[in-house]
């Protein structure tokens, strides 16, 4: 049987690693926000996030109680998760969100930084070619005409 001391450092250590899954959690739920995700991807990262937080609590309580599963650690893991949705996920979930939007800000603006020249040259193509067409038009259709006056003419003397 474990002192008082070992049991109390054994519920901190599962209400703080409840803290933990609770983070995680916010993790999971920002990153569904940005991809948008279906009923598979969301079961995948469920998937995902049950699997890494059943082997986080394994292993918490595998280091800190020698493996033993008692009524208290159980109850430390959703304490802590309960008091981490209670305090600190709102302001997790709007950092989170902001760190994104900033981060996806910075991300587009570097991408029109780097693709602008591309643009630029684009556009002077598409002038360049809307002008040689401009110009070449008049003659393709002479040089057309002619073509068929010469298509006409041959299928003429291959009648006759």
């Amino acid at each position: 049987m474990l002192s008082a001391d070992s049991q109390a450092y054994v519920f901190l250590s599962t209400v703080y690693a409840g803290f933990i899954i609770g983070f995680f959690y916010d993790c999971c739920r920002i990153l569904r926000k940005m991809v948008r995700a279906g009923i598979v991807i969301t079961g995948i990262l469920d998937l995902l996030f049950w699997s890494l937080m059943g082997m986080l609590s394994f292993l918490v309580i595998f280091y800190v109680n020698d493996g033993d599963v008692r009524l208290y650690t159980i109850a430390g893991f959703v304490i802590g998760w309960i008091l981490y949705v209670l305090t600190l996920s709102p302001f997790v979930l709007k950092s989170l969100t902001w760190i994104y939007k900033t981060l996806a800000g910075a991300i587009q603006w570097l991408v029109n930084a780097i693709l602008w020249p591309f643009r630029m040259l684009w556009k002077a193509v598409s002038r360049l070619f809307v002008r040689l067409k401009k110009i070449f038009t008049p003659w393709l259709s002479k040089i057309k005409r002619k073509i068929k006056s010469i298509i006409k003419k041959t299928a003429k003397n291959q009648t006759e």
